[in-house]
């Protein structure tokens, strides 16, 4: 059996199981990859062997990193900073300006904490907000959700971007640099849809669930100060950049590196990053619930560690099998360009399972081998699997039932609002790629 049709099965039995049976991603991708393996003629103690490596060197590469960026935005989370960053924007821009600062506001808590996590520690804000100023509520939500579902998908240490980038071996300040960009562009089609067209629809253009609960007033005191917020996210990013930077500046023997790859390395900035945040925050918190969080921290981190460590394995299969090769040669024979290749594929599978999570690591996992064999920097992939991941929020996706409960609005509005909001913000995202296409 040749290796492309060997590859065309092995993708069709990724999205049966995953998408009919609704297995695991994680199952789902060790199958895909045995199935791949056995297709393609390889021996089955080489496709065991590869399948190992493949896993070991993923989690090796990205496992820690996960767990602690999960943990400091568990601590970001439950001191309220990340409610403090909204107040600061919202004051910095003016009440009048809420739609900027709601997607400003997203933009920076969704690298360390969870979209759904974050828009639900906002919501009563954006509630509020809209009561003071009259903008209606659907542009905030959207506005922030714009922030929010951006640097998910593109800015580690968000454990999606991370993963992806260990996946495609790029290098962690790197990712940083090019996803904060792709992120902005994304989250400006996304307020441009909440600025330009929500804002201006009658009330009567809404239409909200009969029982929605009425909130309580936003508190704005006992938060942590504004530099305790914010320290905790910007040390660790700052560091892993420092390192980028100075790994092209400096010689290789300079004394210099041997500091700034140190602190500078993906897996000790974050855990800086969290023991900042603990050292700052900690006391606000609690001693107990400082200890509990640490516990939690590696459940949350699990299930995402295993699902990039599956993918690292197909990965290597993928390699060994030589379907790099012959995917390559299929692309170039097509005239295709390359980077709508992750985009689709992340586009399917976010549109069908509804995580983007998963739809960016599978997404860089398949596209990675054809990559290297074009010669095409893999930060183009990153880049287009996280265009694809944001296609359309929907139904199936967890973040639009967050979003359509915490505002009171029925499944109309809902799909009217973000997921219309979410296609906008996809093209934005692809239009990074095209214009990263063009630098790179």
């Amino acid at each position: 059996m040749s290796i492309t049709v060997a590859f065309i099965i092995g993708v069709a039995v990724l999205l049966f199981l995953a998408l009919k049976l609704k297995v695991s991603a994680f199952l789902s991708l060790l199958a895909t990859a045995l199935t791949i393996g056995i297709l393609s003629g390889m021996g089955t103690t080489e496709i065991i062997k590869d399948i190992v490596a493949g896993f070991s060197k993923s989690v090796g590469s990205i496992g820690l990193v996960i767990i602690f960026g999960t943990m400091l935005g568990n601590y970001l989370e439950q001191s309220r900073a990340a409610h403090k960053m909204a107040l600061d924007a919202v004051r910095l821009v003016g009440t009048k300006n809420s739609s900027i600062a709601m997607s400003i506001s997203g933009y920076l808590i969704s690298i360390p904490v969870f979209s759904d996590v974050g828009f639900l520690i906002l919501s009563p804000l954006i509630k509020a907000i809209s009561k003071k100023s009259k903008i209606p509520l659907a542009a905030l939500a959207v506005a922030l959700s714009a922030g929010l579902l951006a640097t998910h998908v593109y800015v580690p240490p968000t454990p999606g971007p991370l993963a992806a980038a260990g996946l495609l071996g790029i290098d962690i300040g790197r990712a940083i640099i090019w996803g904060a960009f792709a992120a902005v562009v994304m989250t400006l089609f996304g307020w441009m849809y909440a600025h330009f067209y929500l804002m201006k629809k009658s009330p009567d253009y809404y239409t909200f669930v009969e029982t929605v609960v009425e909130e309580k007033e936003v508190d704005e005191t006992n938060l942590p100060g504004s530099l305790a917020s914010l320290m905790p996210l910007l040390l660790p990013i700052v560091l892993i950049l420092l390192n980028t930077t100075c790994a092209a500046i400096f010689p290789k023997d300079s004394p210099v590196l041997s500091v700034t790859k140190f602190i500078g390395d993906s897996n000790i900035a974050l855990v800086i990053g969290a023991l900042t945040a603990i050292a700052l925050l900690g006391k606000r918190i609690g001693k107990e619930k400082v200890l509990k969080i640490m516990d939690s921290s590696l459940k949350d981190a699990g299930s995402i560690i295993f699902i990039t460590a599956a993918g690292g394995a197909l990965g290597q299969i993928l390699k060994t099998s030589g379907a790099g090769d012959s995917l390559a040669q299929a692309v170039v024979s097509s005239g295709l360009p390359f980077i709508l290749i992750p985009f689709v594929i992340s586009a399917i599978l976010k549109i069908v399972q509804g995580s983007g999570v998963v739809a960016v690591i599978t997404s860089a996992t398949l596209a990675a081998p054809i990559a290297t064999q074009l010669g095409i920097d893999p930060i183009l992939i990153f880049l287009a699997s996280g265009a694809g991941a944001r296609a359309y929020c929907h139904v199936n996706d967890s973040y639009f039932w967050v979003y359509t409960n915490c505002c009171g609005f029925d499944m109309k509005t809902g799909l009217k609002t973000l997921s219309n909001a979410s296609i906008f913000m996809s093209l934005g995202g692809l239009l990074a790629t095209f214009i990263a296409s063009l630098i790179i």
